[in-house]
């Protein structure tokens, strides 16, 4: 063995030598700084020795000082498949936006449609259809209904719809019809018309080869009009939500009336920009407005304005002996010997009076649209 390799040897013999001693000087100087360390905490005493017994708890408690269970390391070591790398901006994700307006909702609902029900007011024929309906249904396919036959006035209201057949110009196929939503008898009648102005579009899904499947309709109109009711009136029971409140319909519903033909009942729109002041008070008069909308004194007296023009003789027979419809309120108040604070008679309990009766059809069948 020559010089060279025992040299080596040796160096690296006194080497580890060098490392095992100076790591016992450090364990020793380690230990020595723990028993300096732990002999100054002896020193602690009184206020000192309570706040350093509160902040052991609270790292306790905080988890300090732990050693992490299998768990926690298993579940720090599984990082999720989307995880965003580190030191890159994270990705924000959009919700999809969602029809939070009646009118939002109707507006999507009418493109998944091959159908268009559109139920109006005998009573506002032309006030009760919606401002932008064409706009919104497009060149869908529509049938529109007249509801609350019953408490319409017959005669005018059929010349008003045969007016408005006259006058019509070219568009998507139509039909209008007048119903009384209480009789069975004219089921088939809105049956047969929905099928017709759907025609053209089965035909041209079996020109396609496709299955044939029942037509989607959706029951659309402003609140109160009588859509609920037109579908209980279809299925013969309660489906869907009625109530004489604007807007008590919820949600929407599939429903098959016939093996051909499925509705969706939405809730009524009523953006009432669109209508103009008049319009509103029309709608007011005939609870299709929400009442914390208008002020009943003040519908009512358009109401008697309204019956002088056009219903002058049942407004007579409603109030005997009255001089000018500018005092039916004073009239109601007195005969019914409603009076407020003071003597003074109560305008507004007789106006609350008169428009109860005159929605109910106590005045008689009334249309005040007319061409």
């Amino acid at each position: 063995m020559s010089i060279k390799k025992i040299s080596t040897r040796s160096a690296r013999t006194s080497g580890r030598a060098g490392s095992s001693s100076n790591a016992k000087s450090t364990k020793g100087r380690a230990s020595g700084g723990s028993s300096n360390s732990s002999g100054s905490a002896k020193k602690i005493t009184g206020k000192n020795s309570d706040l350093a017994a509160k902040a052991a708890q609270s790292a306790r408690s905080a988890g300090l000082g732990r050693r992490p269970s299998k768990f926690a390391s298993a579940v720090s070591r599984a990082a999720p498949a989307n995880a965003v790398p580190a030191g890159q901006p994270t990705k924000i994700i959009k919700k999809p936006k969602v029809a939070s307006t009646p009118f939002q909702r109707l507006t999507e609902i009418v493109k998944w449609v091959d159908l268009v029900i559109e139920v109006l007011d005998g009573r506002l024929p032309e006030t009760t259809r919606h401002p932008a309906s064409k706009d919104i249904f497009g060149k869908k396919p529509r049938v529109l209904i007249y509801s609350k036959s019953d408490l319409s006035d017959g005669e005018k209201l059929r010349a008003f719809v045969k007016a408005v057949i006259e006058q019509e110009q070219e568009g998507p196929p139509e039909k209008r019809l007048i119903l009384d939503l209480k009789s069975m008898a004219h089921k088939n009648t809105f049956i047969d018309a929905a099928l017709s102005v759907t025609a053209d579009k089965r035909a041209a899904l079996a020109k396609k080869g496709l299955l044939a499947r029942p037509m989607r309709a959706c029951v659309v109109g402003i609140p109160n009009v009588g859509k609920s009711s037109l579908i209980n009136w279809f299925v013969g029971r309660k489906k869907a939500k009625t109530g004489d409140s604007p807007g008590v319909t919820r949600g929407t519903q599939w429903i098959r009336v016939h093996p051909q033909l499925e509705m969706l009942d939405t809730p009524g729109i009523l953006p009432a920009n669109l209508f103009s002041p008049e319009e509103r008070q029309r709608l007011a008069l005939l609870n299709l407005l929400p009442a914390e909308g208008y002020d009943n004194l003040e519908i009512a007296k358009f109401g008697l304005m309204l019956m002088k023009k056009y219903y002058p003789k049942r407004l007579e027979t409603y109030l005997p002996g009255l001089s000018t419809y500018e005092d039916g309120l004073d009239y109601i108040a007195e005969k019914k010997h409603y009076l407020a604070n003071g003597g003074r008679l109560d305008h507004y309990r007789a106006a609350t009076i008169f428009l109860r009766d005159l929605r109910a059809g106590k005045l008689g069948d009334l249309t005040f649209d007319q061409l």
